[in-house]
């Protein structure tokens, strides 16, 4: 009597324990749902969505951060891929509400059924055939061994897949801040469960998988979540100055536009790393879901310990599996190396290159007075306010500048305003993901034939002088450049007529200014999507 009064006394204990952890698993699970539907909405409306937590939807009339809709296949993988892991977080919390029954059942061991198997097979050894069978049914009843080593080929996947998305992050030329704390995740990750597979805990599998939901989280929506949060907070935009060009200067004006008083590096920047965030290739889409496929799984199986403590002892991972732990360590180290000394020569490379406002952090083989390695993603270099009239007339010539950051063919953003560009470099041409071109007072009179290979253009915006504008344009120039959103053509003063603007399938924005020998318009007919004009 004692006893069970003693055993009745502790039992709320335990179900007080128990319900607080359900409570902060079922508001872990709802804020992943919560950046589920946030990316939704990312990938379905990115201009409206940034702008809205960006509080600029009033800057060039919703169209500031200038976010291009990727192919439409890869449109409605995304919002199939995010659907469903909303449902998959759904699904949890439907589990944990609704907790099975548990139906009493007899148990065997594994111990007991092999000594079983291996009786029933000595007393019966003229018989072959059985006896191989109880074998195989022996090595099937061994539960201790296969679920393990399988799910530590799982977690080798997990850290397949995170440092496919810390290349992603390298690449993407993110904030030293981000690239720190990702790969201190990953690395964590890797040691952390080398570590565990030597603790003699008795919950150990309820410790296991806890550790390996938080790096979980921490991949697949903590660091996205901080990355947002980060820019958030850097994000410095002087609306007094922008509210006073608006009633300064006439509609229309140039200075009207946000992008004129805004830094076009931090612009540029937090561009990049938000559209980061949304699912634009096939590689994405495999990368991302794979993560959050692992994420699920690691809510799923937490939820059944929580339901069922008696399993909460059982190992997920081999215990001191030597092997695996020294291969994440060994991992863990490569890794750091990898990514420090990425960081380290991408930055040596570009160091003497200013106008690089944005590197891929990108492992260089450095050669001494090398002005052609660097990783150069975006360059930048606007002077929209000259100081004196010679600067205005003849700018400072960039021509070698461009040569040095373009030849190894990684930029894809090209901002310059009031610079000396007469033409375009052939090295140039070497830029195939080339997305945004900006050429403002250039000095440049026409753009080469081979323009059309740019066929990932999203965004061009080409201004000229009085005194040098722009005569002319190739014929072809549109024909293959589908993912082309935003145009902006100002001061072509003597051009006559302008390529065709059949290939312009997903064209936006289309602005014309002081055409004053255009001839004529060419058709509009394939501007299926046009909104402004």
């Amino acid at each position: 009597m004692r006893l069970a009064t003693g055993i009745s006394a502790g039992l709320p204990s335990a179900q007080t324990k128990s319900a607080y952890l359900q409570a902060l698993f079922a508001a872990v699970v709802c804020v992943c749902l919560l950046w589920t539907l946030w990316l939704l909405l990312l990938n379905l409306a990115p201009n409206y969505t940034v702008n809205h937590i960006m509080r600029t939807e009033h800057f060039d009339k919703g169209s500031f951060w200038l976010f291009v809709d990727p192919p439409r296949s890869i449109l409605y993988m995304a919002i199939l891929g995010l659907s469903l892991v909303g449902l998959r977080y759904i699904v949890i919390l439907l589990r944990m509400a609704y907790r099975p029954k548990r139906v009493a059942h007899a148990s065997v061991s594994s111990r007991s059924m092999r000594s079983g198997i291996s009786k029933s097979g000595t007393g019966s050894s003229d018989k072959i055939p059985r006896r191989t069978t109880l074998k195989l049914i022996s090595a099937l009843a061994n539960t201790e061994r296969f679920p393990s080593q399988l799910a530590l080929w799982m977690k080798v996947g997990d850290l397949a897949f995170e440092t496919v998305l810390l290349v992603q992050i390298l690449e993407t030329g993110a904030p030293s801040v981000i690239v720190g704390i990702f790969t201190v995740v990953v690395t964590s990750n890797a040691l952390a469960c080398a570590i565990i597979m030597f603790l003699p805990f008795d919950r150990i599998g309820l410790l296991e998988t806890l550790v390996d939901l938080l790096f979980d989280l921490l991949v697949a929506v903590g660091c996205p979540m901080l990355t947002l949060v980060y820019y958030l907070n850097t994000f410095n935009f002087p609306r007094d100055k922008f509210a006073i060009n608006l009633e300064v200067f006439p509609a229309g004006w140039f200075e009207e536009q946000a992008s004129v008083v805004a830094d076009p590096v931090q612009t540029a920047v937090i561009y990049k790393s938000l559209k980061s965030l949304r699912i634009t290739s096939a590689f994405e889409f495999f990368a991302r879901m794979g993560v959050h496929a692992s994420l699920f799984l690691r809510l799923r199986q937490l939820v059944m310990l929580i339901q069922d403590p008696k399993r909460q002892g059982m190992r997920v991972y081999p215990s001191c599996h030597r092997p695996a732990a020294a291969f994440f360590v060994v991992f863990a180290v490569l890794l750091l190396a990898f990514v420090g000394e990425s960081v380290r020569t991408s930055t040596i490379a570009c160091a003497p290159h200013p106008e690089c406002a944005v590197n891929a952090r990108r492992w260089t083989i450095l050669d001494d007075g090398s002005l052609t390695q660097c990783p150069c993603l975006i360059m930048i270099d606007r002077d929209i306010a000259p100081k004196t009239f010679a600067e205005w007339e003849m700018p400072k010539n960039l021509t070698e500048k461009v040569i040095q950051l373009a030849s190894s063919g990684d930029l894809q953003t090209l901002q310059l305003t009031n610079r000396y560009l007469p033409e375009l470099p052939e090295e140039l041409r070497r830029c195939k993901g080339m997305r945004h071109l900006t050429l403002e007072y250039t000095h440049m009179f026409t753009l080469p034939d081979w323009i059309k290979e740019f066929t990932k253009l999203e965004y061009i915006h080409l201004e000229s002088k009085v005194i040098s504008p722009i005569v002319s344009l190739p014929d072809d120039m549109f024909d293959d450049m589908s993912s082309l959103t935003f145009i902006h053509f100002a001061m072509f003063i003597p051009m006559k007529r302008l390529p065709s603007f059949t290939g312009l399938t997903s064209l936006k924005s289309l602005t014309l200014a002081v055409f004053l020998s255009l001839e004529k318009l060419p058709a509009l007919d394939s501007l299926h999507r046009l909104e402004k004009l």
